[in-house]
Order: C-alpha cells, then structure tokens, then sequence
C-alpha cells in the first residue's frame, strides 16, 4: 500500500518544481516534502527528479508517475464524496411534503415513529400544495381525483386512501334527520367554501357538484376546513369536506354521507427509490399504512 503523503509530496513537488515551494502549498516545512520524495524513490527503486540548475526536472519514469497519481487523487476524491453522502445520509433529514388535512391527521405520529426508528436522521416537513413535485422530497403526500397517479423517474407510488366527502350541517336542521343526503338536497342551505379558490380538491368538488346538475353557489368563503366548521357550528350554513379534513368535534355540527355522485379524492405516498435516504423513505411509506389501517 503506498503511502499517500509520500504521492502527495512528490506530485507537488513535480507541479511546482521546487521543494519550498510545494511545502508552501502543502503546509509542510522544505525538508519534510524531501524526506517524503527521498522514502518514495527508495521504496519504487528509481529516481523521480534530475538536477537543471536550480530547478528540479521530472525524471521520464517521474514523468509517468505523476499521470498515474491523478489517477490515484481522482479517485480518493471520489471516495471522499461518496464518505460524505453516506454521512449525509446518516445525520440528514428525511423531506416530507403534505397538504394540511393529510398533515394533521398523520404527521405527529409519523414524526415521532421515525424519529424514534432513525435516531440519527432527521424528519424536515414541508407544506405543499398537494401535487407530485419532480425533485425535493423523499416522501410526498399527493391528493389527486384520480385514483391512478403517474409519477416521475426514480420514484414509486402508493395508494394510501379514497377520502370520500361529507356534509356538516348545523345541528337540527330537516336534513340530519336523513342517513344520507344528495348535493342536490343541500342547496336549501347556505354554502360555506372550505378551500383557496385554485385548489385541486375545491375543483373535485364542483365537478361532483356539476356531475349532480348542481352549480355551488358559496355564501361564505372559509378557505380551511376548520374554519369552515365552526362557522356550521354558529349556523351559518353547510360545508362539503374529505372525511380526513373532520377534526375535532363541535357541539352543533352534524356530519352526513352524500349519495352518489359522491365527490371522492384519493390520497398517495409518493417516495424515492434509490439515494442514501431510500431506506428511511421506505420506512415512512409502511408506517403511513400502518396509521391508515392500524392492525
């Protein structure tokens, strides 16, 4: 096995044609670089430099030597780069990206099991508008009205749920007498929008809706699911929500199946196949099953 300062010495040594000047570069003192160049051409058994005045001159098999060297450095770059990502691997973090109702219902669990399982990794959560991102995330939560979903190279899918809708009405209205409403019978309440206006799922929604021969008119614009609850809970209307987006319990709220055309969405785990954090990635997608069908 050569000895790596002994190459380093003499290939600096060859580059910048003095001794003092390669231990300038290499922060070594003049003889140490002449004592690591002299162990070298004794162990290989021939000179590497010749004397032209006070320049020293690369001998041919020097010459040949240095080549081989950068070869050699080349490749200790390479594994240097390597070592790093595989402590990268170990000590970075996991990114997940969600969308806020996937996020609330899942992610404290989540979090916890994975940080429990992989001590020395961290867990980086990122909220995201719910569509499939390229690059950026190793795990990502996706809702799309589709249940099959093409994602990109280097990356798998899995279904995680078909999060069907229902409807909260306030309390004692006519409706809550029924085990199951149509769109069409809660127009005869004011509608609440529970989503910004360029979502995916507000747009599920309306084409459900329009698939019913009904056109939502919202009387009032809440823009999150809570917010929308509360506001049926103080009797200002109904709102149409994924099952998941239900949290919490309020006194004056009553939840309702809708008939068929039932708007659904279908929730996936999209994760990475390969790269130092596939493993922990992998990891992720089966506990999220597990939180999803526990036992």
């Amino acid at each position: 096995m050569r000895d790596l300062r002994q190459l380093q010495s003499f290939r600096s040594t060859a580059l910048c044609g003095s001794v003092r000047a390669a231990a300038e570069r290499l922060g070594y003192t003049p003889s140490a670089v002449s004592a690591q160049i002299r162990a070298l051409e004794r162990d290989i058994g021939f000179d590497l430099f010749v004397r032209g005045g006070r320049r020293l001159i690369v001998s041919e098999a020097g010459s040949e030597l240095v080549a081989a060297i950068d070869e050699v450095f080349g490749a200790v770059a390479v594994l240097d780069e390597r070592i790093a990502d595989l402590a990268a691997a170990r000590l970075g973090c996991l990114t997940i990206g969600y969308f806020s109702s996937a996020g609330a219902r899942w992610l404290p669990d989540l979090v916890a099991y994975l940080e429990n399982t992989h001590p020395a990794s961290g867990v980086r959560l990122e909220l995201t508008d719910g569509h499939v991102k390229p690059a950026g995330f190793e795990v990502q939560l996706v809702v799309t009205a589709e249940r099959e979903l093409a994602t990109p190279s280097g990356m798998s899918s899995r279904i995680l749920l078909a999060d069907d809708y229902v409807a909260a009405v306030p309390t004692g209205h006519e409706c809550t007498r029924l085990s199951a409403v149509s769109l069409a019978q809660l127009r005869a309440l004011p509608w609440i929008d529970n989503e910004l206006r360029d979502s995916s799922c507000r747009q599920m929604l309306i084409d459900a809706c329009r698939s019913a021969g009904v056109e939502p008119v919202f009387r009032h614009q809440a823009h999150d699911y809570a917010t929308a609850l509360d506001m049926v809970d103080r009797g200002l209307g109904a709102t149409v929500l994924p099952r998941l987006g239900l949290r919490g319990t309020r006194e004056h709220v009553s939840v309702i199946e809708i008939l068929t055309p039932r708007p659904v969405r279908f929730i996936h785990v999209v994760y990475v196949n390969n790269g130092p954090l596939a493993a922990m990635a992998a990891d992720a997608v089966r506990a999220l099953g597990d939180l999803i069908t526990p036992g």
